[in-house]
């Protein structure tokens, strides 16, 4: 199970336990440098499409416990227990949250110290793990869903992670239907870097299929939360060559960038950081580098207008066809992504080796890190000549290593390097 919170440098609020969809236990978590007797927590649940105050509209705020414990009764209805999203909100006990009913925005109350999302995984979905993280495979039975709209497929045909650890997406012609695809990460990241590395040529996707990698969180308060690269040959102003969008929704004036893409370009890193005032967007070729060439530098642009505020968003990445119109050729269409990244906001902390044994020329390490940071663990038998041992994302705030090629009598150094 995957939580997301917002922790701010006084009071924080956390969800540490969802209830197991299809049953009615609470929801539960804890505050910090938080008074009980003058904050409570306003919880939300979002369910069908919309969303709901728990317990009630009246009462609707929850109790906090003398040790900074809360829990919170969400199911009060029997729809309840397939809820897909919870909010919590730290608020002042005197506070008055609107009843929401069903409404498809949830605005953030001024009066919230501290918010709290998490998400309920998914049932009778396909799982599977990609960059090192987990996702969902959309499905949609048969039945079209935008975008498009079109018909989505969670099949193995239409989605894969091959040996070399790399995603295809791929439109295929089955059953008679057009059918298109769309992964969805199983957690919300919040503010950050988002990168994304695209191994195909642009010119594989036709005339009308697109590539998109973006966030979303199906709170229209917010319009979505959807942050937006895509990659496509939409005849736009540009001409009929490749071309780049960069968007935060709703696309007004100043929140849509396009242009062109050179061709050929086969690897490419499209990226987006994101802040509470601004999304800085960026297109590379070839890999990621914190200071890229001016000549690998394809397109930058920053978007400091209806930048939506962090909160239960999930990372999708999708291939599909506009207006939901036969790909160009009536052939089936392919792109692959090499790697998906997430790194935090702030510089790159280092990591601390905690504990190092040897049993039998096997190297058992463990190191104090911070989640979601990417590490690289190397080895060397001189301190000039390292080697990559290890990559790992942590995803707490500590993780273990097993080196087993260790010569018998011999020696090893090691180092971790963090990745910017």
């Amino acid at each position: 199970m995957a939580f997301t919170f917002s922790l701010t440098a006084g009071p924080a609020i956390v969800i540490t336990n969802v209830p197991v969809a299809g049953t009615t236990n609470d929801l539960s978590g804890y505050v910090t440098n938080a008074d009980p007797t003058t904050n409570s927590v306003a919880v939300f649940i979002f369910v069908g499409a919309g969303w709901y105050n728990k317990p009630y509209c009246s009462p609707a705020l929850t109790a906090i416990s003398s040790n900074g414990s809360w829990s919170a009764s969400v199911v009060t209805s029997p729809s309840d227990t397939n809820a897909t999203e919870f909010a919590a909100f730290l608020v002042p006990t005197n506070y008055n949250p609107p009843c929401a009913e069903g409404t498809n925005a949830l605005v953030i109350p001024p009066e919230a110290v501290a918010t709290a999302y998490a998400l309920r995984p998914r049932a009778l979905v396909r799982r599977f793990n990609f960059a090192g993280y987990g996702w969902w495979a959309k499905d949609s039975r048969g039945s079209l869903e935008g975008p498009g709209p079109n018909y989505f497929s969670s099949s193995t045909n239409n989605l894969w992670v091959d040996t070399q650890g790399w995603l295809h997406l791929k439109i295929t012609h089955t059953n008679g239907l057009w059918q298109c695809a769309e992964i969805i990460s199983d957690r919300s990241f919040g503010y950050g870097e988002y990168r994304f590395f695209v191994g195909t040529p642009v010119t594989a996707l036709g005339t009308n299929a697109v590539l998109g990698m973006f966030t979303w969180s199906d709170d229209a308060a917010y319009h979505d939360r959807e942050i937006d690269i895509e990659q496509s040959r939409w005849k736009y102003a540009h001409g009929p060559d490749a071309v780049m969008d960069y968007a935060v929704s709703p696309y007004n004036s100043g929140q849509t960038l396009y242009f062109a893409l050179p061709t050929p370009l086969t690897n490419s890193t499209q990226s987006f950081i994101w802040v509470s005032t601004n999304v800085a967007f960026q297109s590379l070729r070839g890999g990621f580098t914190p200071t890229p060439a001016a000549s690998n530098t394809l397109s930058s642009w920053n978007c400091a207008i209806g930048i939506p505020p962090a909160g239960g968003e999930e990372v999708h990445i999708n291939l599909w066809l506009e207006n939901g119109t036969v790909p160009e050729g009536a052939e089936p269409v392919e792109m692959v992504l090499t790697n998906f990244e997430f790194v935090p906001l702030g510089t790159p902390p280092p990591a601390h080796w905690q504990s190092c044994s040897v049993v039998d020329q096997t190297c058992q390490l463990s190191m104090n890190c911070e989640s979601d940071w990417h590490y690289v663990i190397q080895c060397s038998s001189d301190l000039h000549n390292w080697t990559n041992l290890a990559w790992l994302i942590a995803t707490n705030q500590s993780a273990q290593i097993t080196d087993s090629k260790m010569a018998a009598g011999g020696h090893r150094f090691y180092r971790v390097v963090t990745e910017p």
